[in-house]
């Protein structure tokens, strides 16, 4: 085992619909908040709407927040990211964030993480044109990933607020922040826009998006956006695929709008191998990925009568239950939603939305303790998720002189299936092996079933606020929202996976927030919120990252932990400002969090066949701060620098059933806790350049904080160069990216098949060496 040393780092009509499209009370457009999606495409707003022409008029390194600290991001301020990137990805630059992931493109839901002021992207209030995405995390039963939502090259803005969410967002899964995405509207004019990369590893990004135009006087219209993006692995051999298909109808009537949504996407996706510093070490950076399609050797190598044999720094045993033949995932996700906005008089308007999510994630990796009938010493081990959500919201907003109030509910059923199924894999000469993207039954149907589980999920929530603004330069937004999460259910199979109830109910978690704007220059603000979630969702011997009560090893773990469970409920505090000197801009703000009952999975044992205890940390704190300086001396270059500091520490052991680890005083795995982003960006006239360097310093590996993650330093670049339309020449745009330009070997991803309390664990991933991705985009 290698151990690391720790460091230490001393509203227009158009602006209302979008906000109410999204399922949100709007406040008065002299008072808009961090709630509002920005546009791009949508009118431009009176310059008194601040919350859209900041995202529009400032460049990426002079971002100022909204009310309270938000920040309303669109196209110019995710320009460093590959064409078709994981939509986690386009928020990586604002100050507090982090993402990683193994691939430059972020594909793989196992190892793509975002971490926003110290809050998993799981913990985060994540919506998708208003759609409540709940836990999106890597094999979830109760929500939808960001990644499998849309079309990349159609998301037209992101609105965060890293400190918390709005009383009028709408999830189960909130302890943080907010993240707020929305795909461009349709134009009124027939549009095209066309865009195909060449990449290394062949890769291929392909991309189309038609708007039709109002179809007659006063018909709909109608945006229909597809993309398609095949690679192969850059290291070991296997092929990435994704395919994103979204269509969105707006048809305006007099009194308000009818919009409509819908998303597909389908994944392939061969992955790469979880990998501990002992491999590292052993194995040789490119030597620790699976074996596949070397399907001889994995058979020779896995065999029972081989375990003792050497099979180079292991015995052919231990490589086998490390370095697996293959693994990978299929997945398909539906989402969609219906709205409409109301106006029923000049001054009461509303919304209502009903949506749907369908998922279907095969998830395999081979699995040595588990032998096929037929001879071979593995089989393919299959982690199957159903996940069906429907919902609906209503919202009613009133508009006074100073007061905008507003009211809405939330109502969300869940009904979820989680199974892991045993397929077998042929004998070398008696059959092509099996595919980790399927079909699975080539063999014969799955010859074992393992943590057959069953659940049911309901969530409820209202919420009441009010918006004052006592001067033109006051904002005080006040709120509360109640909320009922409750799930039954879990193993029905004959190994006994853990089943149960769990609830949490609060009927007062309030939010203040204080915006003050003495000029055009300035903003001061302050936030206060309290959140409490529900009991998050996952089957014993998942091999993702998400804590859950179910995935104790046994029905007596679990209910020796329900004595000890209680629902999370965190107090968030933020303060900050910002401040415009000539060309300079500075934006500092401090935080501070109560955590109380973080529940934690001790996790130990192979990947394939994980083991975990259940257990609570009473209590625990988070401290931070943030600083971006943003330095524009020519209208041609922007230059910023941000400055992130965030501590997740343990103040009470962890107890996991029954016995206490001592980690008070340690703080939060898989989060770097100093993060240095530098932003360089050059416009003039159609030439368009950039260069992003990010730095992740003090990373704790283990819950005990003895080993540490080394630093991680990754740069991108990217230069484009635009041809105006020429007659019948379309406009066209010339792009080369460099994602890793200097070609660095960095630990990515941390924590994917969990964390261990001590000592080294097989839960990493590397990130991605140097990718080109050459585009040339025309529109018409």
């Amino acid at each position: 085992m290698i151990q690391f040393p720790k460091f230490h780092v001393g509203c227009t009509t158009s602006a209302l619909a979008m906000a109410l499209f999204a399922g949100m009370a709007v406040p008065p457009a002299r008072a808009q908040t961090s709630d509002t999606a920005a546009t791009p495409d949508t009118e431009t707003p009176p310059a008194a709407e601040i919350v859209v022409t900041a995202a529009r008029r400032e460049p990426a390194g002079a971002l100022h927040p909204l009310d309270t600290g938000g920040y309303a991001l669109t196209r110019s301020d995710w320009s460093d990211v590959l064409s078709g990137t994981s939509a986690l990805a386009l928020v990586k630059n604002l100050p507090g964030v982090t993402f990683t992931s193994t691939d430059a493109y972020g594909l793989d839901l196992s190892d793509g993480f975002l971490l926003v002021r110290g809050f998993r992207q799981n913990e985060l209030a994540i919506t998708f044109e208003g759609i409540p995405l709940n836990d999106g995390s890597y094999g979830s039963v109760t929500g939808t990933a960001p990644l499998n939502i849309g079309v990349a090259t159609d998301i037209a803005s992101v609105n965060i607020s890293p400190g918390s969410a709005s009383v009028s967002t709408f999830s189960n899964t909130v302890n943080g922040g907010e993240m707020r995405y929305a795909i461009a509207d349709p134009k009124p004019q027939f549009a095209l826009d066309v865009t195909q990369g060449f990449g290394a590893n062949n890769s291929f990004v392909t991309s189309a998006t038609v708007n039709t135009g109002r179809i007659g006087e006063a018909g709909p219209r109608m945006l229909f956006g597809i993309e398609r993006i095949s690679k192969d692995k850059y290291t070991g051999a296997g092929t990435q695929y994704m395919l994103r298909a979204n269509a969105k109808l707006v048809q305006d009537v007099p009194w308000g709008d009818f919009t409509a949504f819908l998303s597909f996407a389908r994944a392939e996706i061969w992955g790469y191998n979880n990998t501990s510093f002992d491999m590292l070490s052993k194995l040789g950076w490119n030597g620790t990925d699976i074996s596949y399609p070397d399907y001889a050797r994995a058979v020779f190598v896995a065999s029972p009568e081989n375990a003792g044999r050497s099979c180079g720094a292991y015995s052919c045993g231990e490589l086998a239950s490390l370095i697996p033949y293959d693994t990978g995932q299929a997945t398909d996700d539906f989402v969609g939603n219906v709205t409409h906005h109301f106006n029923l008089t000049d001054r009461l308007s509303g919304s209502v939305m009903g949506y749907a999510a369908i998922s279907k994630s095969n998830i395999e990796i081979a699995d040595v303790s588990t032998p096929s009938q037929t001879g071979a010493p593995f089989s393919a081990q299959v982690w199957q998720t159903r996940p069906r959500r429907f919902g609906g919201t209503i919202e009613l907003t009133w508009k006074g002189d100073r007061h905008t109030l507003s009211a809405g509910a939330w109502i969300e059923r869940i009904s979820s299936t989680s199974r892991f199924a045993s397929y077998n894999e042929p004998m070398p000469g008696q059959g092509a092996p099996l595919r980790a993207i399927g079909p699975y039954d080539v063999y014969g149907a799955a010859f074992q079933i393992a943590n057959d589980s069953r659940w049911r999920t309901h969530s409820l929530q209202a919420y009441v606020r009010d918006v004052f603004k006592p001067s033109e330069t006051l904002t005080i937004d006040a709120g509360f929202k109640a909320v009922d999460f409750s799930t039954d259910g879990g193993g029905i199979g004959p190994d006994r996976a853990p089943s149960g109830r769990l609830a949490t109910t609060d009927l007062f978690l309030p939010r203040l927030s204080i915006d003050w704007r003495p000029n055009a220059r300035t903003a001061l603000y302050l936030d206060i919120a309290k959140t409490a979630v529900g009991y998050r969702v996952s089957s014993r011997g998942n091999i993702g990252p998400v804590s859950s009560a179910w995935a104790a090893d046994s029905q007596e773990l679990f209910d020796a932990a329900l004595g000890t469970l209680k629902p999370e409920k965190d107090w968030n505090f933020t303060v900050g400002g910002y401040r415009r000197f000539g060309p300079f801009s500075i934006n500092l703000d401090a935080y501070y969090g109560i955590i109380l009952n973080r529940l934690l999975n001790g996790t130990s044992g192979p990947q394939f066949n994980p083991v975990r205890t259940v257990g609570i940390v009473p209590r625990s704190e988070l401290i931070g701060a943030d600083a971006i300086i943003g330095w524009k001396p020519f209208a041609w270059l922007d230059i910023s620098q941000s400055v992130s500091v965030s501590k997740l520490r343990y103040q009470s052991d962890l107890v996991l059933a029954g016995d206490v680890t001592p980690l008070k005083g340690h703080f939060q795995p898989g989060y770097p806790g100093v993060s240095l982003v530098t932003q360089i960006g050059v416009k003039h006239g159609r030439f368009d350049a950039g260069a992003t360097s990010t730095l992740y310093l003090d990373n704790p590996f283990t819950y005990g904080n003895d080993i540490y993650v080394p630093n991680y330093w990754q740069v991108n670049a990217h230069a484009s160069y635009r041809l105006p339309k020429f007659g019948r020449m379309p406009e066209l745009t010339f792009r080369i990216d460099a994602n890793n330009a200097l070609n660095r070997n960095n630990i990515g991803s941390v924590g994917i098949g969990g964390y261990s309390v001590s000592g080294d664990y097989q839960t990493f991933m590397r990130s991605a060496p140097r990718q080109f991705l050459l585009s040339i985009s025309a529109r018409i």
